[in-house]
């Protein structure tokens, strides 16, 4: 019989970059007041669903909603870097309007796009969308297949968890998934399919 581990993946509150609508990636935002108030109010669903191991990125607004949303159980948060968000080089910090003034709307719809020919657009000092998928599909197995415990959380981000939905079920509508802040996705990982980790929605 095979073993099913719920993987649970939320994404963090809100930052001042979030409410202004600028690119993060890897820059390292803190949380805002409504970021804040985000993880306190999914708190009480990380009680109902009985979280037993928990995994951050390392970017303190992911951190801190972790710490936040976890803050009645007694569960030792580990930090992985492999989790941070997508790194944009040059286009960390701009507006989608200043990103096409400074280097074209073609560069967004190349970097948002999971089309394979796009794969390995990137911004100057950045990251590509395949080796982004790459150390974030490796992370999220790592953790899935080597935890012992059955319900896992991991805290992280908005591209991290369209590119995981993407990775993993094609078949999905993936790109109209809305990861909102402080949203809470339910994965299943399956021993019998240790490659593969099945998308369930929003909680």
């Amino acid at each position: 019989m095979s073993k099913l581990k719920n993987v649970y993946l939320i994404r963090h509150g809100e930052t001042d970059w979030n409410r202004d609508k600028r690119f993060q990636g890897q820059t390292d935002v803190a949380l805002n007041a409504t970021g804040k108030a985000q993880a306190a109010e999914i708190a009480p669903f990380m009680s109902q669903l009985k979280i037993e191991a928990a995994f951050s990125s390392d970017l303190c607004r992911a951190f801190e909603t972790a710490q936040i949303a976890l803050s009645d159980q007694k569960i030792i948060i580990q930090k992985d870097h492999r989790l941070r968000e997508t790194h944009i080089g040059e286009a960390e910090g701009l507006t989608y309007e200043e990103i096409v003034e400074k280097f074209t709307e073609e560069s967004i719809i190349k970097w948002r796009s999971y089309e394979e020919h796009h794969m390995d657009f990137k911004y100057q000092t950045g990251e590509s969308k395949r080796q982004m998928m790459v150390r974030i599909r490796d992370a999220v197995l790592e953790i899935s297949q080597n935890t012992a415990q059955n319900n896992i959380a991991i805290f992280c981000h908005g591209m991290v968890m369209r590119a995981i939905t993407f990775a993993f079920n094609q078949g999905v509508d993936w790109d109209h998934q809305v990861f909102s802040n402080g949203s809470i996705h339910h994965f299943v990982w399956d021993d019998s399919r240790p490659e593969y980790l099945k998308y369930n929605g929003k909680i």
